[in-house]
Formats: structure tokens, sequence, C-alpha cells
């Protein structure tokens, strides 16, 4: 894990390394050891990393992912999981300084296949690379958008600004915030923003598997370099899937893993992490620590303390060193949650924010790093719990045929904050974003995607768009929030480009599978029967519904303050307040924490009120 971050195309009176160290500075939680910079004043580029020296075996030897040759600089955040792949082909320039593995790897890989490199790198990564001999840069994001990469473009000057996080981009000084109305209704429709914009305007966000390539007196050009296969249902044995399910798996987790000798993870006693647990404990990592969230009986349904049980149960069964953080009830966030909210910048509305990151400030505080989690299993894994039952199935494409396009099912059958009519009701200035720009954004992540089987692909698409910009981005910064790296071996590329291949059933459509339930046929042999069991329950993820937010949310609607920002309509954001203090549904409060988290995000970036922003 790391930050990077740099810029091309400035004149080589504003390169400075003053700039690039402002940048660094405003993400150092990413890498707080240490940071490394270069500069081409001539061609106006500036590259930039911090570091963290998580998941080595060795944290004594491990050289940041950052490193130069005579014709090439290279920076990454994450790490090639197939860099082995590449130890053949030596880069024809030597390093200026010992550089590891993974830096190697990329020059090695562009060397021979120049900017379709990315297509053959796998693995959680982000990286910039500038070509000095041909006055290059090239930007990446990985293949299943496991990591971040954001851009800003300034036509007067061709300039690109980019880095790990948008709040770094803000620290440059050509760069200024301001909101776009546009993507504020894509928020608020989907509780996080699709690319390829953010809520910034002019800041953009690369997708997953895209690349941006820069060339001086050139508009930037950028493309996608990696799509997901056909969906075919090609695979027809069960038992050689399941073999072949628990063979990748076990191959993916150990390059995740990395060789580290001390890994914690984030168990919630399901499926998907007791199968990370039992996996690095048949690959003999001496040791491995579990950390577990849960909720105090007052504050919460007795189901939502079944975590605790069921994480005991598999902690005891592979000897971990046990951790558990309970939110108690009268449990005071103060400071800690307005700054998981100001880490945000790509504003994403889920709560589960704050309690991710109170399980990585655990993990730092028992002396680890390194975390391996199965959060983004459901969607490289799972099956919607509505397509289980056949008669809803049917219901769900009758409710869908009259729509033209897969773009337009998914956005029917998928769950959404406000709809654009409800957004009338408490935006003053509501966006001229309407359905048909709405299934743009989705065809970004979708429109290449191929099945007969729409269930299917609905569950990939979950993949590409819910999972890379809300549930990864959740896990990320959070995560790093606490200077700690989450990884999720679940997005293995080859474990889900085989699931690719799995048909929706082995049985003649009696019943409807997924690749988490060969999972839990690969592993049942080790595995505690009661977690096999277990029904899948959800998480609450809406328990700020008891007075916790009740100070912020004063401050940021009162009539006065909704007055001067001039967004909201006071009526309809105390309707919506309301209603949530007297609801008893599970989701109570999630409309409520949306206003309040942009609100921060407003006060913090783009009025920049002291009272929130420092």
């Amino acid at each position: 894990m790391s930050g990077i971050c740099g810029v091309f195309g400035l004149p080589s009176t504003a390169i400075g390394n003053e700039s690039l160290a402002a940048m660094l500075q405003r993400m150092k939680h990413r890498g707080p050891d240490g940071f490394s910079c270069y500069t081409d004043t001539a061609a106006g580029v500036a590259v930039g990393q911090c570091q963290l020296n998580a998941f080595v075996a060795d944290s004594r030897t491990a050289a940041p992912g950052f490193g130069t040759t005579d014709t090439l600089a290279v920076a990454i955040d994450g790490c090639v999981t197939n860099r082995t792949d590449f130890f053949h082909e030596t880069s024809t320039a030597a390093p200026t300084v010992p550089i590891n593995d993974d830096v190697k790897a990329v020059m090695a890989a562009y060397d021979t296949y120049g900017g379709d490199c990315l297509a053959r790198l796998d693995g959680p990564f982000a990286l910039a690379l500038w070509d000095r001999q041909n006055r290059r840069l090239l930007l990446g994001r990985d293949k299943l958008g496991e990591k971040s990469l954001y851009y800003h473009v300034d036509s007067t000057q061709d300039t690109v600004i980019f880095a790990s996080e948008i709040k770094a981009i803000l620290a440059h000084p050509s760069v200024h915030a301001e909101m776009d109305p546009e993507n504020l209704s894509l928020y608020f429709a989907f509780g996080y923003i699709p690319g390829p914009g953010t809520l910034f305007k002019d800041i953009y966000k690369l997708l997953p598997g895209e690349r941006l390539q820069v060339e001086p007196g050139t508009r930037p050009t950028k493309s996608k370099y990696w799509q997901l296969p056909p969906i075919t249902g090609r695979v027809k044995d069960e038992a050689y899937a399941v073999r072949q399910l628990r063979a990748l798996f076990m191959r993916g987790l150990e390059k995740y893993a990395n060789g580290c000798r001390e890994v914690a993870v984030f168990l919630s006693g399901g499926v998907d992490s007791s199968i990370i647990v039992a996996g690095l404990r048949e690959l003999g990592v001496p040791r491995i620590a579990t950390f577990t969230i849960g909720f105090d009986a007052k504050v919460a349904n007795p189901e939502d303390r079944e975590d605790l049980y069921y994480a005991r149960l598999v902690a005891e069964r592979f000897d971990t060193e046990h951790h558990e953080v309970v939110i108690a009830s009268g449990h005071k966030s103060g400071a800690r949650l307005l700054q998981v909210v100001r880490q945000f910048d790509d504003l994403i509305m889920t709560p589960n924010s704050y309690s991710k990151y109170l399980l990585a400030d655990a993990v730092r505080e028992a002396g680890f790093n390194s975390v391996l989690t199965g959060s983004a299993a459901a969607g490289a894994c799972g099956v919607h719990r509505k397509f289980l039952d056949p008669h809803k199935r049917a219901t769900l494409l009758k409710k869908t045929q009259e729509c033209a396009t897969d773009e337009e099912r998914y956005y029917k059958l998928r769950s959404r904050l406000f709809d654009l009519d409800e957004q009338k009701e408490f935006l003053r200035q509501p966006s001229h974003l309407g359905k048909p720009d709405i299934l743009e954004v989705l065809h970004h992540y979708i429109g290449e995607i191929k099945s007969d089987d729409f269930f299917r692909l609905f569950l990939f698409s979950n993949l590409l768009i819910t999972s890379t910009e809300k549930s990864l981005k959740v896990l990320d910064r959070a995560g790093i929030l606490a200077s700690v790296e989450l990884r999720s071996p679940y997005l293995d590329r080859a474990l889900v480009e085989f699931s690719t291949q799995l048909p929706s059933s082995f049985d003649g459509g009696q019943s409807y599978v997924s690749l988490k339930t060969h999972l839990k046929k690969a592993f049942e042999d080790i595995l505690p029967a009661p977690v096999l069991e277990r029904a899948v329950i959800g998480y609450p993820s809406y328990y700020w519904n008891n007075g916790e937010l009740t100070d912020y949310q004063d401050r940021l609607f009162s009539r006065e303050a909704v007055a001067r920002n001039g967004l909201l309509d006071y009526d309809g954001v105390t309707r919506i307040l309301e209603e949530d203090k007297h609801t008893d549904a599970k989701s109570a409060g999630k409309h409520s924490w949306a206003l309040t988290q942009f609100g921060l995000w407003y006060e913090i970036y783009i009025t920049q009120n002291p009272a929130f922003a420092s």
C-alpha cells in the first residue's frame, strides 16, 4: 500500500518539489514509512510516492514501490501478484537505486509490451510510469478496481495532475475545489458516484481496467485494456468446478499474502472471511490475528451480535490471536467520525466506513498493518438473495421485460437511495441529469459484459460497479486512514475469470447457485459446521439512528445553515430527518446519514469551514 501522485505538462518554473511534497503530505496516512520523488524539469513532469511497508516478509529489507532508471520512473500503489512472470524479462536500463520486485516487473513488462503491459499485470494496483525517452506518461488502474486513481486535466495549460486520493490533487496550488452539481445527483441516486466523474468539477477517476496516456502537445487518451470475459456457463462438471475453485483460491490467497508471516483478517464469522483464515493456516502462515466487530445488546438486535459468536468458533478452530471491537451503548464517535468522513473525498454513503476504520485502528494498535478481508467477496462470489427463489426470479424478469438494454434492466432492479423525482423534494436546484444520463454512466462499466443469463450479468455488473466504487473504496480509505493495507483475495483475476465460466445451476434450474456455493463445498471439510449452516443476515449498517448525529445535523441543517449554502430545501431535509427517526426498517437512518455525510463533505471541501475542515 502506498499513495502515488504527480504532474505532467507544467512549465519547469512551476514543477518544484514543494507542490509534490504538499500532495504527498496530504495523504501521508497512505505511506508513513517514507516519501520518494522524481522530477524531469525539462519535460515538466514530477512523480511521487509515499510508502507503507505492508505485506512484506521482512519490513527491514522492504524497498518502496518506486524506482527510476535512465529512461523510466515508476510509482505504484499496491502490488503486482504475477510479478514472477516477468523476472526473465530484464529491463533494458539498470535502476539508479535498489527497487522492489513490483516495480521491476512493471519496468520489464513495459520494455516488452509498451502501453499494453497493463493487460499482463495482475493484482491490486494503481501505477504511474514516465517514459523519458518517448516523453510519455502512462497511468493505470487494475483490472477489478481494487485501487483508485484520480486525475485533473487543465486543457488551457495542457496539464494533468493525478493522485491516489482527490485531497492530494486539491493540495496542488493550481487546482481549486468546486462542486459538480450533476454528479451530486448521482451521489443521491446511488449512494456513491460511479465514474468517470467525481463530486469535484474537472476531477475524474479511472475506471477498472482503464489507462490514461499523456504525451506533449496532444490531449490525454483514455482506453480500456481489459474486459471481463463473456459469461458462458460452459463448465458442466460440478465436482471439477469445486476442485478448481479451491485450487484457484489457494493460489490467489498465497499471492495476496505475499509471503507475509504476520497477517490479520477481518473475521465476521461468515463463510467468506472464515475461508481466508482456513486458507492462511493451510499455507502455514505462522501468525494469524483475527478482528471482529459487534454491538452491545442494548443498541442492537440479538442477531447483530452473532458475528462475535461465529468468529470465536473460527478463531478457536484455527488458533488465531483473536480481538473483538464492540460498539457499546453510549458509544461516542467524537472527532473520529469527522475524521472518517473527511477521508472520503470521493463521497460514499455507508456508515460501514466507520466500523471498518475501528477495526483497522484495532489492527494497528495490535501491531499489524497487513489485512485480508472477505468484505468484497459479495461482488466477486455472491448470489443476490432475491435470485434464490425461482418465483422471485420470474417476477423480476417480468418487471424488466419492457427494458430495452441491460443497463436499463440493471438500474430497474438495483436499490436506489433517492430516485430523481425524490431528489426534487430536497434539492433547491435539481440537476438536469435524467435517466438516459444515468444509463450512460452505467454503460461505462457494464456495456461490454456479455451473458444470456441476465441474473448472472447483474451479479457481475455489481462486481464492476458497486464493488469497485463503493465496497473496495470503503475498505481502502477506512483501512489506510489507520495506515493499514486491506486486500481481498476473492478478487484474484484468475478466480474471477473462472467464475464467469460457471453456470447458474448444475441441476437444470431447480436451484440457483454461485461461486460462494461452490467455495462452501470446497472448504466444508475444514470449516466449523455452524459457520457453513449459518443464515445470511446482512450487516446492521445504519446503527447511527439513536441521536449520535444530532449535533452535526443541528449545525448543518438549521434554517440559517441551509439558506447559507443554497443547495438544500429546509422543509424537505427536515422531513427526511424526522421520518428516519420513526422507522423500524433495517435501513433506518440511511437517508439522514446520506444527507449528513454530504453536508459534512460540503463544509470540509467546498466552504472549507474551519469548524469541520481542520
